[in-house]
């Protein structure tokens, strides 16, 4: 098998579906529920999936992770976690051309992370 990331490119873990535990857990309130708005995360994410994330203040490359936006705090962003420093988060959506991430807002602070993505519903093909 080969490996069809570009050069430099990070792992990208795949989100597993939720499961009896991740759904007590948001049950008992210890997760939180969103949903994933716009193709930035394609082919990890699509536009309307829900998604279970556990709040969190620290996130490791690879991660999926929520953060606020850095100049409308109103909106949310879904993207992972490219690299981290003490000033903050360099993210990158899954789906480049489709991305608004670090590239173009620069590092997110740490005090804007929300949370971990830590698994998605599943959603039924359109076709069944």
């Amino acid at each position: 098998m080969t490996d069809e990331r570009a050069p430099g490119a990070f792992p990208r873990a795949p989100v597993s579906a939720v499961g009896p535990t991740e759904l007590f857990l948001w049950i008992l309130g210890l997760r939180k529920r969103t949903r994933v708005s716009g193709n930035s995360m394609l082919p990890t994410l699509s536009d309307g999936d829900t998604v279970l994330i556990q709040r969190a203040n620290t996130a490791e490359s690879g991660d999926i992770v929520v953060c606020r936006h850095p100049f409308k705090p109103q909106i949310q962003l879904i993207k992972r976690v490219a690299d981290t420093t003490s000033e903050g988060l360099f993210l990158k959506g899954d789906n480049p051309p489709e991305s608004t991430d670090s590239e173009s807002l620069g590092r997110i602070p740490w005090h804007h992370l929300r949370g971990r993505v830590t698994s998605r519903f599943e959603t039924k093909a359109a076709n069944s």
